[in-house]
């Protein structure tokens, strides 16, 4: 496996994988429960930090990341 040092990169490829390890979960209802909120927020976090790339002030972007 290769090394990405850019955040964001990172940060899509976390959300990419826990999109394939929910794949292989078992189907029951509380597997489901967890995969939805996994999913949601593992992508979030990497629009997020997109988002914030677009700031111009750096008391903007911290606010963003934080």
């Amino acid at each position: 496996m290769e090394k990405i040092f850019n955040f964001e990169d990172r940060l899509v490829r976390f959300a990419g994988e826990c999109i394939f390890f929910t794949r292989q979960l078992e189907k029951i209802f509380e597997n489901e429960y967890y995969k939805n909120q996994l999913i949601r927020s593992s992508g979030s976090a990497s629009l997020n930090f997109g988002e914030a790339q677009g700031t111009i002030k750096d008391k903007d972007f911290i606010f963003k990341v934080s």
